[in-house]
């Protein structure tokens, strides 16, 4: 008696398939923008201290500075927690050449 399974996996081939099935063209990621209202802001500094990515800085003046808007995520966390509704982050659109609304 045989007790040996066949696996349920594919083949190589078919991995290989499947792994250049749409490949061919570079994926590229969503880019972000951020708006910063100085008239709003009071320059606490959470935007700063919330963003993982480190994108806003504080200036010497202690005023949030965008930093990198390239290394932005779009996670949201600096808007959500500026007691100010001072910042605004939304998704680029990098065809037309216009942000998102």
């Amino acid at each position: 008696m045989d007790l040996r399974r066949k696996s349920g996996s594919p083949s190589q081939s078919e991995k290989g398939k499947r792994d250049t099935a749409g490949s061919t063209k570079p994926k590229k990621g969503k880019s972000f923008e951020i708006d910063i209202f100085r008239d709003w802001c009071k320059s606490c500094g959470i935007c700063s201290a919330f963003c993982p990515r480190e994108c806003i800085m504080l200036d010497d003046d202690g005023a949030p500075t965008m930093i990198d808007s390239d290394r932005c995520t779009g996670c949201g966390w600096c808007e959500l927690h500026c007691p100010d509704f001072a910042i605004r982050v939304h998704q680029r659109n990098e065809k037309a050449g216009t942000e998102d609304v």
